[in-house]
């Protein structure tokens, strides 16, 4: 909805100015187009762009206060149960003068208090809370981390943003080299905590942190992925019987699309072709006349575009679409970079996103649907399901083998994998220090250990879970597009984990799918689809947002001489050349994107001028 920023000073006399808000709100511009303000005192700046979706009215422009002056909130994101909070409050006396849910957030936090609001409100946010007579500011990050929110506690100051450009006119930009030694030992990159810059942290999904004058910050968990874990809830599952349950997932997901459409502003959905968009903008269809589809036609053998006018075709909608060549890939790398943050290469589908999300500029719509997250619920990737054919055929190798690693398994006392020494403590053991966290609260919670099925769950929903919203976010932000998730309503995931493994995975005959053939993927999803879109569709194989890109692009070693990557690395040419000649592709493009990422953020280097520099070095095969 919006981006973020500012600083509270609790152990500091620094001065701030207007200039640095000022700096601060051009960085974050692009986040919130239609109005930009600030607030300073002696103690805390806050910052606000806004991109306007409920209430258009100047009158709900941010930082917003209360009538007496003392409670003010700086906030991006939406709460979806706005209006059943409002009539609450309103029947407690507290009257409205907006229709915004930025209203309904503040009189939430000053009535009940922010751990008690914090357990009503549903929806994705980033927010700070600022109390003048108390001189606290409490920053809070949603539950599955949709809206990020970056910060550096540092000499007494503490600095935060919804994008990490929006802190420079406060924070010096260094490189944090565990970070990039660990992407490049073989890490996708930030996994939790720590960023690509030294100092500069991402607060934890589900966390609060209070800031008061002459104390150093105290950080909450209000909630963590084991609390959607219920085994009274499993059981009643069980008894349900399947018909019930998959009535049950159709009702929920119609909800969730039906308040994530409210808006005063249009609102539009992202049509891939797959599975989990295509029954998202089925059921955005019934709702909303006219939807406005987008479509990112990523050209060559993986194209999707058949399926998506298909569906298309099925809703009498009219889809929008860009195409996107081998040239694009080169030309948008550093503006995709510049708004990403990082390099993502983990991501490589991100230019195609970030295209998409300007053609949705194009066609003045301000938020669109995703069907992210219903992979991480429903047993999507395929690597976690049985390749039978893989498992015989390596059987038939090494039966000896096969047969001791499976009573091996058996024995095992954990459901966490083993460690990665070289990326795992480079990256600080963050994401593994949040698994066996989450793996500990489960075993406390039910006094026994919960199955290998249901734990990956649980992992897929946490660190790749939020570098897929973190895509989402940066590129759909960079042009003022906030993304929705029907699929991340928190009583939604609460009913995907406790799930039956039966309603998400089924062996059967038909399972046609090369890569777990006999097996069924988000077999409950798909008969929920089955009612609303073709068998084509709700039938079809995950594909993915796939792109060729990655493994046919070519990449000169002469880009590399005098760089900044070179220099930083201490490498002789003779060295950089002895690893490019052994180094696969997917190391060179590292570099590549870790070099580009140096000069926009380190050296100041504007990138939409730099593909001119690259283009000459940087080349893809033909499919």
């Amino acid at each position: 909805m919006c981006g973020i920023a500012g600083l509270f000073k609790h152990h500091s006399q620094n001065q701030m100015t207007p200039e640095c808000m000022r700096q601060s709100i051009e960085l974050l511009s692009h986040r919130g187009p239609d109005h930009h303000a600030f607030y300073m005192d002696e103690l805390v700046g806050l910052v606000h762009t806004r991109l306007s979706l409920l209430d258009l009215n100047p009158r709900s422009n941010q930082p917003f206060w209360d009538p007496s002056g003392r409670y003010g909130i700086i906030y991006n994101g939406e709460i979806y149960n706005f209006s059943g909070i409002k009539d609450e409050l309103e029947r407690q006396g507290v009257s409205f003068h907006t229709s915004s849910d930025t209203e309904v957030l503040l009189n939430a936090l000053i009535c009940w208090g922010i751990t008690a609001a914090l357990h009503k409100i549903e929806g994705m946010y980033a927010f700070a809370f600022y109390d003048k007579i108390e001189q606290s500011l409490t920053l809070v990050r949603d539950p599955f981390g949709i809206k990020p929110l970056y910060y550096a506690d540092k000499d007494g100051t503490f600095v935060f943003a919804s994008e990490i450009k929006g802190m420079k006119p406060w924070v010096k930009f260094e490189p944090d080299f565990f970070s990039i030694s660990s992407y490049l030992g073989g890490s996708g990159g930030p996994a939790a905590d720590f960023t690509f810059f030294k100092d500069i942290k991402i607060l934890p999904p589900g966390t609060a942190v209070t800031l008061k004058k002459g104390v150093s910050p105290q950080f909450h968990r209000f909630f963590t992925l084991s609390d959607l874990w219920g085994p009274s809830v499993r059981r009643d599952f069980q008894a349900l019987g399947t018909k019930k349950l998959i009535d049950q997932c159709e009702e929920l997901l119609t909800e969730n699309v039906n308040k994530m459409l409210v808006a005063d502003a249009p609102v539009g959905a992202l049509c891939s072709g797959g599975l989990d968009s295509s029954i998202i903008m089925a059921l955005a269809a019934k709702q909303h006349q006219n939807l406005a589809i987008f479509h990112a036609n990523v050209q060559g053998k993986y194209s999707e575009l058949p399926h998506a006018e298909m569906l298309a075709r099925h809703l009498k909608l009219d889809l929008l679409k860009v195409d996107v060549s081998d040239q694009d890939f080169i030309q948008y790398l550093p503006e995709t970079l510049y708004h990403y943050g990082h390099p993502f290469t983990y991501h490589p589908n991100s230019v195609p996103f970030f295209l998409v999300s300007r053609l949705v500029r194009q066609h003045h719509v301000k938020a669109i649907l995703s069907g992210e997250g219903a992979d991480e619920c429903f047993y999507g990737y395929p690597w976690h399901l049985l390749n039978l054919k893989t498992w015989c055929k390596d059987f038939l190798t090494n039966p000896y083998r096969h047969i001791k690693s499976l009573l091996n398994r058996k024995k095992e006392s954990t459901l966490l994998p083993s460690l990665n020494p070289g990326c795992s403590l480079l990256n600080r053991m963050e994401k593994e220090t949040e698994e066996q966290s989450i793996y500990n609260s489960l075993i406390a919670k039910t006094g026994k250990s919960i199955e290998h099925k249901d734990f990956i769950t649980f992992q897929m929903l946490g660190c790749h879970l939020r570098t897929l919203l973190h895509r989402n976010d940066a590129l759909g932000m960079a042009f003022g597009i906030e993304a929705r998730f029907p699929f991340l309503d928190f009583n939604f995931v609460r009913f995907a984990v406790n799930l039956p493994y039966s309603c998400k995975v089924r062996f059967s005959c038909a399972g046609r799918n090369p890569e777990h053939v006999f097996f069924i993927d988000k077999w409950i999803l798909r008969q929920v689809a089955s009612r609303h879109i073709p068998a084509a569709l709700s039938k079809r194989n995950k594909q993915g947002f796939t792109s060729s890109s990655a493994w046919r692009a070519e990449i000169d070693l002469s880009y590399f001489k005098d760089s900044w990557l070179q220099q930083t690395l201490g490498l002789s040419q003779d060295a950089l050349a002895c690893l490019f000649e052994r180094s696969p592709i997917s190391l060179k493009l590292k570099l590549l994107h870790l070099d580009v990422w140096a000069r926009i953020f380190l050296l100041s280097e504007n990138p939409s001028t730099m593909a001119r520099t690259i283009s000459p070095y940087y080349r893809m095969r033909p499919e």
